[in-house]
């Protein structure tokens, strides 16, 4: 459970809720060139094309839901190989207090994100069994 200073009032019928907001900007071939990230970090996954290992600073219950969106740049093209499916592997927010974020290409093959690519997150996790 996370022993922080969590804002109440969220407007959810679930209670203990905390979310976490976060973004990253990558470089060249899914290189990580700047985060943003408030109660967890992330950081590429080695040897796993187009996989980011996010680490959570506190351990949680469980995670309800987790958001990924991509940015791309204002106007170059994607091409079909490139990763613009998030899904989610390996979670496991109670012990390890990790979980993966997976890029997919159209063909639903791992991906890398675009050169310069960036993604936001929103993860929603339960904090306490006592609610």
């Amino acid at each position: 459970m996370a022993n922080r200073l969590m804002k109440q009032f969220t407007g959810t019928l679930e209670a203990g809720v905390v979310k976490l907001y976060g973004s990253v900007t990558t470089t060249t071939s899914g290189t990580i060139g700047s985060t943003s990230c408030k109660g967890f970090s992330v950081a590429k996954t080695a040897t796993e094309t187009g996989r980011y290992t996010v680490t959570l600073q506190d351990s949680y219950v469980n995670l309800l839901a987790c958001n990924i969106v991509v940015v791309g740049s204002a106007d170059a093209a994607y091409t079909t190989t490139a990763g613009l499916t998030p899904y989610l592997r390996n979670v496991s927010v109670t012990t390890a207090k990790t979980f993966n974020i997976q890029f997919a290409d159209v063909a639903l093959a791992d991906g890398e994100l675009a050169d310069g690519a960036k993604f936001h997150i929103e993860i929603t996790l339960k904090n306490s069994t006592a609610f």
